[in-house]
């Protein structure tokens, strides 16, 4: 038979058996040429199989990481401050934003805008059939509770996620309990107590950073810290005229 009738029946043979053929057995075919073939087709099955297994992986790295920052989880907003804890993660951070200080319309409520707003249909120009909403400052003058002032400084905010599933706010406490891990502490803030704004109450970051070139003295919507006052309250253990902590904590 010729020489490469020969190769062609061979090579045609080790084709068939391929798929029984494994690289620490001998190979079946009679010559160099396919037995090298052979050898260089195992070692092409065997580096595809290696890269899916290293796909598979990296699928498995990008599902444990999906799941380790998505399902259960809380989010809650770090008033005063643009970043998140190191333990949390940031949704997003902007500006406190609520009702003018002497209006008793609009919202009741301190919310956080985004830096990075998006609208939608739109009309500019200021129109009094809408209800407005206004950026935030300190106003507390001559006091060190924060260890520096923050007099008619504008405040930012930041929304942050923690992996942990419950969360609350703890007033008049610098400190989580026992078994709840602490994501910020600080000082409880609300409206001037004759100011006919309502504001709820929020818990300001006790190292509070401030909005870039926001020192105006706008007076708009303004925060004061909360002190007890004595009587329905008791005391002790609360303080007549003491500033109230807060603390935010997970669990």
């Amino acid at each position: 038979m010729p020489t490469n009738m020969f190769r062609i029946c061979v090579f045609w043979m080790c084709m068939i058996s391929k798929h029984h053929f494994e690289l620490t057995e001998e190979p079946v075919c009679t010559s160099r040429f396919d037995y090298d073939f052979k050898i260089v087709e195992k070692l092409f099955e065997m580096d595809q199989k290696i890269k899916k297994a290293e796909e598979e992986i990296q699928r498995q790295h990008q599902l444990i990481n999906r799941l380790s920052t998505g399902g259960s989880g809380s989010v809650y907003v770090r008033s005063g401050r643009n970043l998140c804890p190191e333990h949390a993660t940031a949704i997003y951070n902007g500006y406190i934003a609520g009702n003018k200080y002497d209006k008793s319309g609009s919202g009741s409520d301190s919310v956080c805008l985004p830096s990075d707003p998006v609208w939608s249909n739109y009309s500019d120009g200021d129109d009094r059939n809408r209800g407005f909403i206004y950026g935030t400052e300190f106003d507390e003058e001559g006091t060190n509770i924060f260890g520096y002032s923050v007099f008619q400084q504008d405040i930012p905010c930041a929304v942050c996620r923690t992996k942990k599933s419950a969360l609350v706010m703890i007033p008049a406490r610098a400190i989580c309990y026992p078994g709840w891990k602490e994501e910020y502490s600080g000082y409880l803030m609300s409206a001037y107590h004759t100011h006919p704004g309502s504001h709820n109450h929020i818990c300001v970051d006790s190292d509070p950073e401030f909005v870039a070139r926001g020192s105006n003295n706008d007076n708009q919507h303004i925060l004061y810290l909360m002190e007890a006052q004595c009587g329905s309250l008791p005391c002790p253990p609360y303080v007549q005229g003491r500033e109230l902590t807060c603390v935010v904590c997970s669990a």
